[in-house]
């Protein structure tokens, strides 16, 4: 078996090939990277003018992980987060820090109550959340101006996939880091490349454990070519949600209790961890490999629940037809 057989719906990238024009784009950049390139201005300008904000609250980063690495090792001495959850802000324990877990997941859903933590250092969100839910505006407010103490990061990755977010809140909230990264919107997740919304106080701190240079200049010019192009990435997001709602249905009238979710995956509860197990390697034995509890991408799972990314239309019709056969 090759690995063009198997659908891989582990992780929420997009399955679907960069187009052309990345490529055909990235000649300057090549023809420029014999230099180095901290922090691209041209990038940098692009993003605050399509977010409306000043130029100096922009950090370009090696992807979210970079970012939410260093920030947990910065200022993650304490650090709160609600499971389930992201699986990277479970990496607080590596560096010997308290984590301090706040399950979020309810009989009506994920919930993130507002609360004061007094000893926080780190308060990790996201909008929306993965693999289940997203968090209230109004209670990341109440969360941020109730822990002036603490850095709170929201977590962006999925900002094509709802409307909600609160990038333009950091000029008001010292205490407000926002990530964003081209791996999920933009379908560039091998390309390592995102940024920060973040004020100076907190990107001072930030920097000290910081490389001078991490961003690839290949990468920048990907991603420039990308916002340039943004509404066929915008229109490809909307194709996956469709292609979800489409799956979710087939799975509902199939028996299967689906959580909700607002990212391009599907998030099932299957009554036992045996039954999920026995889902899970049927699916495997077809070919598809999918996540069953944290797998390598979440935190916060027990191996009851199942989630699957949504592929391409061809990939997702394939599943149906093997997952029917389970029913």
């Amino acid at each position: 078996m090759s690995d063009s057989d198997i659908i891989n719906l582990e992780y929420t990238t997009i399955k679907t090939s960069l187009p052309d024009f990345i490529y055909q784009d990235l000649k300057e950049y090549v023809r420029n990277g014999n230099e180095y390139h901290h922090q691209p201005p041209e990038l940098v300008n692009l993003l605050a003018a399509k977010n409306n904000i000043p130029a100096e609250s922009i950090y370009l980063t090696a992807g979210s992980g970079e970012s939410l690495f260093n920030l947990i090792s910065t200022f993650g001495q304490n650090t709160v987060v609600f499971p389930p959850c992201f699986f990277d802000y479970g990496e607080v324990v590596k560096f010997g820090y308290k984590l301090n877990q706040v399950y979020s997941l309810t009989e009506n859903g994920y919930q993130v109550k507002p609360t004061i933590f007094s000893e926080a250092t780190l308060i990790l969100l996201s909008i929306p959340n993965n693999p289940t839910g997203t968090v209230d505006k109004e209670a990341v407010r109440e969360i941020v101006e109730r822990n002036p103490q603490a850095v709170v990061v929201v977590d962006e990755a999925y900002s094509f996939f709802v409307k909600d977010t609160v990038i333009d809140w950091v000029e008001k909230y010292s205490n407000l880091v926002i990530l964003r990264t081209f791996s999920k919107d933009f379908a560039m997740a091998g390309f390592r490349i995102g940024y920060m919304v973040i004020n100076s106080r907190i990107l001072k701190e930030y920097r000290k454990r910081m490389q001078w240079a991490s961003v690839s200049y290949l990468s920048a010019g990907a991603a420039m070519s990308a916002i340039n192009h943004e509404d066929y990435f915008r229109d490809l997001c909307n194709e996956i949600m469709v292609i979800k709602e489409n799956f979710i249905l087939f799975l509902k009238g199939n028996g299967f209790k689906i959580l909700s979710s607002f990212t391009n995956s599907v998030l099932i509860k299957f009554e036992t961890e045996a039954h999920a197990d026995n889902f899970v390697k049927y699916l495997n034995e077809n070919n598809i490999i999918v996540n069953q509890g944290n797998g390598n991408s979440v935190f916060g799972l027990d191996n009851s629940f199942v989630r699957i990314a949504i592929g391409t239309q061809e990939q997702m019709e394939i599943v149906k037809t093997v997952v029917e056969k389970t029913v």
